[in-house]
């Protein structure tokens, strides 16, 4: 067996670990919390669309959480732009009535 070492440590492991025995990071990629149900739903609430590479990235979530994920993600996505762009319209109008005088 060869020697590895934790990414986040540098303390040995086995090779065969998942997880580090002394900081309890994961060993291998895609396997974080963050790849986790509940990490998705975590991050998705704080970055929105921008979680979508982790979502294809994961190994513990299966092509059906995958496709599930990434239809919320574009629907939220979509709705962000249409919010944004109606913002920006009422922006604009509430600028014309000032400097037109509409009141």
């Amino acid at each position: 067996m060869n020697p590895v070492t934790c990414k986040s440590c540098h303390l040995l492991v086995d090779e065969t670990d998942n997880y580090c025995r002394h900081c309890g990071r994961s060993l291998k990629p895609g396997h974080g919390f963050w790849y986790s149900h509940s990490g998705i739903i975590l991050l998705m609430l704080v970055l929105g669309p921008f979680v979508l590479p982790l979502v294809w990235m994961s190994k513990r979530l299966g092509l059906t959480a995958k496709i599930i994920y990434s239809i919320i993600l574009g629907l939220v996505g979509y709705y962000f732009i249409v919010a944004c762009y109606r913002i920006f319209q009422l922006t604009q109008e509430a600028t014309q009535l000032l400097i037109g005088g509409g009141f």
